[in-house]
């Protein structure tokens, strides 16, 4: 497949987070450096500070979906566990 229908399949997005990092880490960098050369500088604070704060919330993200595909792989770890001794596995809620 291209990398185009890759993105199109759905979960096919998160290929794009690296990218978006570096860009946002890119528009935070030239925030920064104006801000340094006090060009709009309140304006420049303000960005900076979404900017962070999208870095922040991509990591969660991020953190959060890897978190759930790891429970998803060790709920079907521990079901073919189960079938093979033919018990039910343990409710942990």
């Amino acid at each position: 497949m291209t990398f185009i229908q890759d993105l199109l399949k759905p979960g096919g997005g998160l290929a794009l987070i690296p990218f978006i990092r570096g860009t946002i880490a890119t528009l935070l960098v030239l925030v920064i450096l104006m801000g340094i050369a006090d060009i709009a500088r309140i304006h420049m604070v303000v960005l900076g500070c979404l900017s962070i704060g999208l870095l922040i919330s991509i990591s969660w993200f991020e953190k959060a979906w890897n978190d759930v595909q790891r429970s998803r792989g060790e709920s079907s770890s521990v079901s073919s566990a189960a079938a093979n001794t033919g018990k039910e596995p343990e409710k942990t809620d």
